[in-house]
């Protein structure tokens, strides 16, 4: 009888234990939870939100749930053991990162796309009544986030994916050397003829607002959270860590990239001809012009010169004519006999003088 009694103290000491045990439960800073109590839930507490958020959740539980009490903050809480249970559910912001999909561009391009999303439980009681748990919430995901990437990137151009800024591309500074550049979602081709001179406009793409990648991301985004709200999940981010061409297309894609950039560098040594002919003709034009410039001088100043030594000759002569003719006579002789010892000439003639008295001359 006394054992009896004993067991029977034991069996209700370790009921009560549990009870107590069983009557409370902590939520730490970075857990949430839902009580139900027969499957109902009775109450809410979420960890840390701003004022605004704690007004727009509260006023989702009064429309939709009435009666389920809000509650923020960690700490130790109370529950009726066995009558009510407790959901625990993350409170940080969670990962999102499935294998890359296939999605085909506006331009009939083949992608391979691999992106990774951020996201946090906004929602709990929202979030328990429609997925349940974590796995379920991803499944959910991953059939929104990827529907809304293969819709938008759908919808846009390879080049529009591939990029984050609005600087221009295609030819890079080559744009530098010309002044007829236009603006256009696509870049062709320009026409270099044989002097080298460019007989097309060069056309260079330059994002609108509404394109690249960063833009697309950002529709993704709103989209993204607007069908999550419904299940009581914020997006928080979602970004593409790669878009691939597929293995069998890269050889090909690899192949035109090289053409490309041949033609490119064609363009360059073509215009850098063109120019180098332009420089080295003004060159040529200017030492032309310089030595004209020099013969001019140096003509100008010779016949300066000869025009002084002219006057100063004739001045000389006038002054002694007589002695003028016996030079030029003796210029002449020497020009006449050239390498000859002798001469016979007569008394009469320009060679008069040899036969005269010399003192006539002076």
């Amino acid at each position: 009888m006394r054992r009896l009694k004993h067991l029977l103290y034991g069996v209700a000491a370790l009921f009560i234990l549990m009870v107590v045990l069983g009557a409370f439960f902590t939520v730490s800073e970075k857990e949430q939870a839902v009580i139900l109590q027969f499957g109902n839930p009775i109450r809410v507490i979420v960890g840390n939100r701003t004022p605004e958020e704690m007004a727009d959740l509260q006023g989702w539980i009064d429309n939709n749930t009435p009666g389920v009490a809000l509650s923020q903050g960690a700490g130790l809480y109370f529950k009726i053991p066995f009558l009510q249970q407790v959901k625990i559910f993350d409170d940080r912001i969670l990962e999102y990162d499935d294998p890359p999909a296939d999605v085909v561009t506006k331009d009939k391009k083949h992608l391979k796309v691999d992106c990774y999303a951020r996201w946090r439980i906004d929602n709990p009681l929202l979030f328990l009544r429609r997925v349940r748990t974590e796995n379920g919430a991803l499944s959910r995901l991953d059939d929104i986030i990827y529907s809304m990437i293969r819709q938008e990137l759908g919808k846009s151009n390879l080049i529009q994916i591939v990029r984050s800024t609005n600087d221009p591309i295609g030819l890079g500074d080559y744009v530098r050397l010309v002044n007829n550049v236009t603006y256009s979602d696509s870049l062709e081709d320009i026409e270099i003829d044989a002097e080298g001179e460019i007989r097309e406009t060069i056309k260079l793409i330059r994002m609108v607002p509404s394109q690249g990648r960063t833009a697309i991301l950002q529709r993704v985004i709103l989209s993204c959270r607007l069908m999550a709200e419904d299940y009581g999940i914020y997006i928080v981010d979602i970004r593409i860590k790669r878009a691939d061409l597929p293995e069998e297309n890269q050889a090909a894609v690899f192949t035109r990239m090289q053409a490309e950039r041949n033609r490119i560098s064609n363009r360059y040594r073509a215009e850098g001809r063109r120019m180098s002919d332009v420089i080295i003709a003004n060159t040529d034009l200017q030492v032309d012009s310089i030595r004209a410039e020099a013969s001019r001088t140096a003509l100008t100043i010779r016949g300066i010169a000869d025009s002084t030594a002219a006057a100063t000759y004739a001045e000389a002569y006038n002054r002694y004519p007589d002695f003028y003719s016996f030079i030029r006579s003796l210029e002449t002789l020497e020009a006449v006999m050239g390498n000859s010892g002798s001469i016979i000439v007569g008394t009469d003639g320009i060679f008069e003088y040899l036969v005269s008295n010399p003192g006539d001359f002076l």
